[in-house]
């Protein structure tokens, strides 16, 4: 696959997925190299304090992920206030097979899925990393507020529709990050993927 951008062909290099597992539920439950009370500090959670130290300080000093996953026993939805609004969907496991060389570039890469550009987005570190060790391994702490919930975003997408679809990565190898936003905002506007466009407006695209 390629696209030509001011008379530059910018060639896309597929990626097979390999589902390890499925039905993944609750990953941010196993963080606990934080408090509660430490969560607080941060800016993120800051608006949350008043409401935590008036009614729920039982929870102060229990590791972050106990305490959260307590109140979604209890059926207290105020657990999802430390979440991000991905933080606590159905996941997979997964990782990516394909040319080792390619694999360990960066640049622009998009979700393929039944032959529809469904996300693009750009990875200034390898690909190989991002997809194996970010996407396809949702952690504890992407699940938070001041988590990544790109990841979550995307791990809960390919969950859903792996089994009925086929889905699978495309890797455009690049160097320069003004060129992999030119390659990546051309793309979005040319083909509006569905993933981007759901994100809304609120969301900050990490490039690491």
């Amino acid at each position: 696959m390629y696209v030509k951008i001011n008379d530059q062909l910018y060639h896309f290099h597929r990626i097979r997925i390999e589902l390890l597992d499925r039905n993944i539920r609750e990953p941010y439950r196993f963080f606990d190299k934080k408090t509660i009370r430490e969560l607080l500090q941060h800016q993120r959670y800051q608006y949350l304090r008043e409401k935590v130290y008036s009614e729920y300080k039982e929870i102060l000093d229990l590791p972050a992920g106990t305490a959260l996953y307590h109140l979604k026993l209890n059926n207290d939805s105020f657990y999802k206030e430390f979440l991000n609004r991905y933080g606590d969907l159905v996941y997979c496991h997964f990782n990516v097979k394909g040319n080792e060389s390619l694999l360990n570039k960066k640049g622009v890469y998009l979700i393929i899925m039944d032959d529809h550009i469904v996300f693009a987005v750009i990875c200034n570190n390898k690909f190989k990393l991002r997809f194996n060790q970010h996407i396809g391994n949702v952690s504890p702490k992407a699940c938070y507020r001041d988590g990544t919930a790109t990841h979550c975003h995307i791990n809960a997408k390919i969950a859903d529709y792996y089994n009925d679809s086929n889905i699978y990565f495309q890797v455009c190898p690049l160097t320069d990050l003004e060129e992999m936003k030119l390659v990546k905002n051309w793309i979005i506007d040319r083909f509006e993927p569905l993933w981007n466009l759901r994100f809304g407006n609120d969301v900050i695209y990490s490039y690491n």
